[in-house]
């Protein structure tokens, strides 16, 4: 493997490369991630997304190995055969990481012969855990849904909302050195010499660390929360948030995780176990217990702690409780003053017209209702007091709150003849403001709890998306495998060159097949030399094959460049058994559409020459070719290129032709011709047709028939025109 750094790879600048470094902890350590294909954490970094960390992987490997899928598939035509695999493939697939990985497998030349089969093993390894997991859990399905909803794990957020929280010390050199801390950047830092002024210093925060032994508790700030000097370098005492941020905004992820290792826990099978291998499910587990115990914001979740819960949810629902209590009390006012009789004389009428007047214009309202009092009975006053006292007693008891937050709460509602009642701001403010700063260090004290069982599970947490990540690639393969009814090729070293596969299908024909839409006839073929078939095929090298229009040429074609593609990836083939003699190169050739002009028919010489100066071992697939030319002309061309291809004894080649009789006659290369035969018209009028060739045997066109068809399923002048057609074949 060629030495290479950091920098060296393409995609990797100065940023990018300290982010890698930073987050990896050396340069040898983001290598190995690329190498190992670590996507998800990569791509958790900051400024690096899926596809750009797909992209280094992809990249390091080329420039560590040389390998690209072109030096494999040779053609555009090629290229998209294997793009349509990999559709198809990745379809299994439940997350971005599997099908991209996918990709990092493109088919190697034959001389990574020991790639290709580490590979296989690698396949058969996602096809026992596919049949494992497939026979055990209740659904896989359900095991898909859970993948479905891995994400990458986000870093860290730079950015956490600490701009309440002070931190205060009385020691001047813990002082300075908090101020040059990175605490400083997230936390006011006090410095406290006066101990009488601690509360006013101090009483604009909600939570507030006093670094050191010496505090001495104010009345006004029961939110203080004190730890000794030993523990100030500990930021899970001071900034939690920034070791809870990672679980909260991840926190959906490794339940996920915690479901899969839960449902991984209860198989029992070497295979999983072996590929499990150190990795704690168990730590997985606990960890997806423990995140649930956040919310996504970062702060705790209320059930983690009854009285943390019991504080929040007074605090959230102080407003809603409130406006309920006021409604019942005044409602429970209006009703006592309603059925209140008062008796008058006309001085004491007249005195308080005149009260209420002086309230008109400006004077206090107090004196109409001193007044007021005079002419009332106490047992009223006594009876209004009792309904208010009665509604601050209710709303402490609906807040369920305790003696002290009562203290607090006492006297909200003012104590006097008053319609309606009205809360007191002051009061009202200072319930507010403690019961917030009660929750809030009651918070802090649970996230400084959860930051430190936490801490130990962010390398679990990391290994295990990566392990579940991987496990879907390996089902992928190994539902692709099963979906399809799929086995792995044998590659044959020593024999020389060729293909045979037996009971084999076009894996796009069987992909409709799957779906209901048809029924797919399977084939079987050989060529080359460890193509030996007894009765048949005896090693020839270039084959034409000749046959039935519409009778599967082009469909054997296609599937054989898809079982060789498939082979050279690792992959499994869609064919019962599969020798593969393996090849540099693979070109394909499309039927091309009409006839070539001349630029044409120049630019396919070209791209043929290049084929055929090729030193390397190949397998040449062409579909029709004859139209490059007029017939004549096209089977002199073609048969000059067969001859020049047979002379790489270790190339071999189909080409699907009508003119197969033509271009034997000018090549000096023993060709097989090879056949597709159609037998006639079924009931339904459609092709009758053998779809495994046979060897050495010439099969003629279909025109007759399909004019045959035509002639049958017409009528009138139409059905003449093709009875007249007819007529010309028995001629």
């Amino acid at each position: 493997m060629n030495q290479i750094k950091l920098r060296d790879i393409r995609g990797i600048g100065p940023s990018i490369e300290k982010r890698l470094v930073s987050h990896f902890g050396s340069e040898k350590l983001v290598l190995n991630a690329l190498r190992g294909s670590r996507i998800a954490e990569i791509s958790s970094i900051d400024g690096i997304g899926e596809r750009f960390a797909l992209s280094l992987c992809r990249n390091l490997h080329y420039q560590e190995t040389d390998e690209q899928i072109q030096d494999f598939l040779r053609t555009e035509d090629t290229i998209l055969i294997y793009n349509r695999i990999m559709d198809i493939i990745s379809k299994f697939g439940n997350t971005f990481y599997s099908r991209s990985k996918l990709f990092l497998y493109f088919p190697l030349p034959i001389t990574a012969l020991n790639k290709i089969k580490e590979r296989q093993k690698t396949t058969q390894l996602g096809q026992e855990l596919f049949r494992t997991i497939g026979n055990t859990v209740d659904s896989i399905d359900e095991f898909d849904s859970l993948l479905k909803q891995l994400l990458p794990l986000k870093e860290h957020s730079g950015s956490i909302d600490t701009a309440s929280r002070t931190i205060a010390t009385t020691d001047k050199g813990i002082y300075n050195e908090l101020l040059m801390s990175i605490v400083s950047q997230y936390c006011e830092i006090q410095f406290i010499e006066d101990y009488e002024k601690i509360n006013e210093t101090l009483a604009g925060s909600d939570e507030v660390i006093w670094v050191g032994s010496d505090y001495i508790m104010g009345d006004e700030l029961p939110n203080i929360i004190s730890i000794p000097e030993s523990q100030r370098h500990d930021m899970n005492r001071i900034l939690p948030e920034k070791s809870l941020t990672f679980f909260a905004q991840n926190k959906n992820t490794l339940v996920t995780i915690a479901k899969l290792a839960s449902l991984l826990r209860k198989i029992s099978s070497e295979k999983l176990t072996s590929f499990i291998g150190d990795l704690d499910l168990g730590m997985l587990i606990n960890l997806g217990e423990e995140v649930k115990n956040l919310e996504e914001t970062g702060e705790p979740s209320s059930s983690l702690n009854s009285e943390f819960s019991r504080v929040l949810t007074a605090e959230r629902s102080f407003e809603m409780v409130l406006e309920e209590v006021l409604l019942s009390v005044n409602e429970e006012l209006e009703q006592k003053l309603q059925d209140t009789t008062i008796h008058l004389e006309g001085e004491k009428i007249l005195a308080l017209l005149k009260g209420l007047s002086n309230e008109d214009q400006g004077y206090s309202a107090n004196s109409s209702r001193e007044d007021l009092r005079e002419y009332l009975d106490d047992e009223l006053f006594l009876a209004v007091e009792e309904i208010i006292s009665n509604a601050e007693t209710k709303l402490a008891s609906k807040l369920n709150l305790s003696s002290e937050e009562i203290d607090y709460l006492t006297g909200i509602f003012p104590r006097e003849l008053k319609f309606p009642i009205d809360p007191l701001d002051d009061i009202k403010n200072r319930f507010t403001d403690f019961i917030r700063r009660k929750r809030s260090s009651r918070a802090f004290e649970l996230k400084v709890e959860l930051a430190q069982k936490l801490q130990e599970y962010e390398r679990v947490a990391v290994d295990g998306l990566h392990f579940m990540l991987e496990l879907d690639y390996l089902l992928m393969i190994g539902k692709f495998a099963g979906s399809y009814n799929l086995s792995l090729p044998t590659f044959v070293e020593g024999q020389g060159t060729g293909v045979y596969f037996r009971n084999g299908k076009n894996l796009f024909l069987a992909h409709q097949e799957l779906r209901g839409q048809l029924r797919v006839e399977p084939v079987s073929y050989a060529l080359g030399e460890l193509g030996r078939v007894e009765g048949g095929a005896s090693g020839e090298r270039i084959v034409l094959l000749s046959g039935a229009n519409s009778g599967g040429k082009t469909t054997l074609l296609v599937a054989i460049a898809v079982i060789v593609i498939l082979s050279q990836m690792g992959l499994p083939v869609p064919c019962q058994d599969a020798r593969i003699g393996g090849f540099k190169e693979l070109h394909y050739y499309r039927k091309s559409s009409g006839h070539m002009n001349a630029g044409a028919f120049e630019s396919t010489l070209r791209i043929l020459s290049k084929m055929i100066m090729s030193p390397n071992s190949r397998l040449v697939l062409a579909d029709e070719m004859e139209s490059i030319s007029e017939p004549g002309a096209s089977a002199r061309v073609i048969a000059a290129f067969l001859d020049l291809l047979g002379r790489s004894t270790d190339s071999v080649g189909i080409f699907v032709t009508h003119l197969a009789q033509e271009i034997s006659k000018y090549t000096k290369e023993n060709l097989r011709i090879d056949g597709i035969e159609a037998r006639g018209l079924s009931e339904n009028l459609e092709l009758i047709v053998d779809r495994t060739p046979k060897y050495h045997k010439y099969a003629k066109s279909t025109p007759e028939l399909i004019v045959q068809r035509l002639q049958r399923i017409s009528k009138g002048s139409e059905k003449d025109i093709y009875s007249y057609i007819l007529e010309a074949f028995d001629s």
